[in-house]
């Protein structure tokens, strides 16, 4: 919040700093659940809300400060898509802003990801490789700017901040299976829970993926009853942890979907999930560490999410 403040007019900076914000309250919400702590987390979902609107203005705010808006589309193979995108967005970055990015898999083509990027700049790239288009879209009319809504930031922050505590770093799995056990309460399922491998393979890295993966597993996988494994296995200098639940499973044409920004299957946002932020925030902090996550399932059977990681990592 401090660096918030800060940044000013520095829309760009001050849009970085809020979505990191978001993440950040995000995850605190989620171990604050898992712990019983009430008041928090109603709180931390209130200071939500007021985040949320503001990243939805993103683009706005970007209209406002003199920036153009254009759609980059182009797709890549499947073998080495990440690596590629990642060229792109940082060819992109130096003369202009990534506002959101929607892959999706081409069905005629199945070896191939497509991608559309939102971009806005003042002047597009001139040295995109030829397999990238680029065109300019109609602006939005430029409303409010995040100057504007900070008394009713700074309002949520300090009811926020009012009830904030310390919760212990204790073990990593036993953080992940009171999240499961709280969110089977909270939605009245019966779930069996049960863990493999070395809890001391872990670290609080990743803590919160890991007790994302699980609170979806209950909310999202799991219908009445059933069970959640947790499994954690070292493969030479990588580190396996899985999440696997023998619920509903995911349909096949969401599985391309569910990582992506603001994507929820749940039509109404809870303390438990809705906002379409678990998953998004999962692949970022794994990335972020060097790994990376897959997901299979079938449905009707049930699903299972695998995080790799560097030993270092994990």
């Amino acid at each position: 919040m401090q660096q918030l403040r800060a940044a000013g007019d520095n829309g760009p900076q001050a849009r970085k700093l809020l979505d990191t914000l978001f993440r950040r309250v995000h995850n605190l919400k989620a171990r604050a659940f898992a712990d019983g702590l009430t008041s928090l987390v109603t709180a931390a979902h209130e200071f939500e809300d007021v985040l949320y609107t503001l990243r939805k203005q993103a683009v706005q705010q970007s209209v406002a400060e003199g920036a153009r808006l254009f759609l980059v589309q182009t797709d890549f193979d499947v073998s080495d898509f990440d690596r590629e995108f990642q060229n792109l967005k940082e060819t992109l970055s130096k003369t202009g802003e990534v506002i959101s990015t929607e892959p999706s898999v081409n069905k005629e083509r199945r070896a191939k990801v497509n991608f559309r990027i939102l971009y806005a700049a003042t002047e597009p790239p001139a040295d995109l490789p030829p397999t990238v288009t680029i065109e300019e879209i109609s602006t939005p009319e430029a409303t409010d700017t995040l100057q504007q809504h900070m008394p009713e930031l700074e309002r949520a922050f300090e009811k926020f901040a009012a009830e904030l505590v310390t919760i212990p770093d204790d073990d990593v799995l036993m953080q992940a299976l009171r999240a499961g056990e709280a969110a089977a309460q909270a939605t009245g399922k019966q779930v069996d829970f049960e863990i493999r491998g070395d809890a001391a393979l872990v670290n609080q890295l990743v803590a919160a993926p890991l007790l994302h993966l699980v609170r979806n597993a209950v909310d999202h996988g799991i219908e009445k009853r059933g069970k959640v494994i947790i499994e954690i296995m070292q493969r030479g200098d990588q580190i396996s942890i899985t999440v696997t639940d023998d619920g509903r499973g995911i349909d096949p044409s969401l599985i391309e979907k569910i990582f992506e920004p603001g994507f929820s299957t749940k039509a109404d946002v809870s303390h438990i999930s809705g906002r379409g932020v678990g998953l998004d925030t999962v692949k970022t902090t794994i990335a972020d560490l060097g790994g990376n996550v897959a997901v299979s399932s079938t449905l009707g059977q049930g699903t299972t999410f695998e995080l790799t990681l560097p030993i270092r990592s994990a």
